[in-house]
């Protein structure tokens, strides 16, 4: 019952995050977005969040980041085994992946199949238990290509919960 409940928290309140997120904003033909648009986006985002009294936090690389929890302990380093809890958003709320337990060897440089780079450096803001919100924005995402359902010049939401770490 006990995790139940603590995945229906993490849920509640990353939709509630959402929700507040896209009813203030308009959803534009994503065939369309250009740097422009997703600037104009990101800046909609953090009004709203600033509105909402979030503590929205940039890294040097643009990566925007709120921590609803902190954790304890170590932080994600390269080559730890970690596993997770997230779902992965649009700015407009819509959900394109989610998981309640991935695992995955962070920044390993031999696995076939490597995080976007806005993933992998937010980890390493995380220590066990951790949950927070990553916005995360094309050039650390998919960039002017896209990636299967991700448009071009298209930010990401991704709402994380570490649920473990192994240190490596």
């Amino acid at each position: 019952m006990g995790k139940l409940s603590s995945n229906l928290k993490l849920c509640v309140s990353i939709l509630s995050l959402v929700f507040i997120v896209s009813s203030c904003m308009k959803k534009d033909d994503a065939s369309e977005n250009t740097i422009e648009t997703e600037a104009a986006s990101i800046q909609e985002w953090l009004t709203t969040m600033a509105a909402s009294n979030y503590n929205v936090q940039t890294t040097s690389t643009g990566l925007r980041y709120v921590i609803e929890t902190a954790g304890t302990g170590a932080t994600v380093q390269t080559g730890d085994s970690v596993t997770v809890k997230y779902t992965a958003m649009f700015l407009s709320g819509s959900v394109f992946d989610a998981s309640d337990s991935f695992k995955y060897k962070h920044k390993d440089s031999n696995a076939s199949k490597r995080m976007i780079a806005g993933w992998e450096e937010g980890l390493e803001l995380l220590s066990k238990g951790s949950k927070a919100v990553f916005l995360i924005p094309s050039s650390l995402a998919y960039g002017s290509t896209g990636y299967l359902v991700v448009p071009p010049y298209t930010p990401l939401l991704y709402g994380i919960e570490v649920v473990d770490i192994k240190k490596n």
